[in-house]
């Protein structure tokens, strides 16, 4: 850009010579760099802080590698590549065989275990019963007993001795009957398990490898996680996808904000601000300006950060020729939309300070783009 000042400059001076016919001598001549040099540089070192440039752009792009959370064989892909797919659309699925022959098992091993617990309720239950009509004899021949003891105890005992003894020995046959039917009830308790937050822990543990089985038949099916592409699909029914984080099936393209990442110079640090008004120019759009706002100004320099290891770390050379991170977010444009993820571009930011140098930026920024139709490589 200070190139397209220069030339500017020199179209003006050599129009004004011309025009006003002003003599070319050893006078003009030097007052006419000399002011050149003056003007023009003050003009381009009050625009470049003021009101920022950089040519390291691009339009960012985030992707997801699918991985499967099950491994397993692929046997459907999706034959929608490079096109705009809604949230929920099927990528890809794996062979579900084993995972829903896994869930059926456990359905299985649960209505067994639910049947066994009510046959094992049933005996607690009968268990029970026998307790309640042991008791309920051990009472009877307790009265008996009492009974019998205080006519044994009149002047006149109604009673035999004989039946006075038999009722002692109903009590202690009844007693001896008590115990052994809380032993029993007390043992088919013991059959049935713990509790666990009110279920049987039995079924409470089936249930949850129900729950993780059902998950596991469930991510057999890789749906696109939001509106997106997928680009570059390799993956093929018959090969086999595994879950490791380091071999995903395919790459999903979300899609994307109308966003551009800059890095410019740490010296314009102070002039940068969210909410300032942005410009964009794309190589792959010449003669076309894009604007937008700041949106945000990354807090990190990247060569600037460190990361805790067994040996001592020393500053980062690179620290200091890695610039300040800002995203743009573009105003809404039908060409910016179609644009492909990731293209590079150049960006200007115009700050409140000497709003008047920014139509120098402006108009070079315009410049610049223009210059985008011109190129020799073939």
């Amino acid at each position: 850009m200070d190139l397209l000042i220069i030339l500017c400059y020199v179209a003006i001076a050599w129009g004004v010579f011309k025009i006003f016919r002003i003599p070319v001598n050893k006078w003009t001549i030097p007052t006419a760099i000399l002011g050149g040099i003056v003007v023009v540089g003050a003009l381009i070192l009050t625009m470049n802080y003021n009101h920022p440039y950089t040519m390291r752009a691009q339009k960012i792009v985030v992707s997801i590698p699918m991985v499967p959370q099950v491994s397993g064989e692929v046997v459907e892909v999706t034959s929608k590549t490079n096109v705009l797919m809604k949230k929920g659309e099927l990528l890809f699925r794996i062979d579900d065989t084993r995972y829903r022959a896994r869930l059926n098992k456990l359905k299985a091993d649960l209505a067994a275990e639910e049947a066994t617990l009510r046959a094992k309720q049933a005996t607690i239950d009968d268990a029970r019963a026998r307790v309640q009509q042991a008791q309920a004899e051990y009472d009877r021949v307790t009265r008996d007993d009492q009974r019998y003891a205080q006519g044994a105890a009149m002047p006149v005992n109604p009673f035999s001795e004989q039946d006075v003894t038999h009722a002692r020995q109903q009590v202690q046959i009844q007693a001896a009957v008590l115990q052994a039917a809380k032993a029993q009830l007390q043992n088919a308790r013991e059959q049935v398990s713990g509790r666990y937050h009110g279920l049987d822990a039995n079924i409470a543990s089936l249930k949850s490898q129900i729950l993780e089985a059902e998950y596991n038949l469930a991510q057999t099916v890789i749906r696109a996680p939001s509106d997106g592409y997928v680009t570059q699909l390799l993956a093929r029914p018959g090969m086999t996808a595994v879950r490791l984080p380091f071999k995903p099936v395919l790459v999903f393209i979300p899609q994307q904000k109308r966003q551009v990442v800059a890095v410019f110079r740490q010296n314009s640090v102070l002039r940068l601000t969210a909410g300032d008004s942005a410009e964009v120019v794309f190589n792959g759009l010449p003669g076309s300006v894009y604007s937008g706002k700041v949106s945000r100004v990354l807090p990190t320099v990247p060569d600037g950060s460190y990361q805790a290891s067994g040996a001592l770390q020393g500053l980062n050379a690179g620290a200091g020729k890695e610039g300040i991170y800002v995203l743009i977010d573009l105003d809404p444009h039908p060409e910016v939309e179609h644009l492909p993820d990731g293209v590079s571009a150049q960006a200007a930011v115009y700050t409140d300070y000497f709003a008047h140098v920014s139509i120098m930026r402006k108009v070079l920024l315009r410049m610049t783009s223009w210059l985008h139709y011109l190129y020799l490589d073939h």
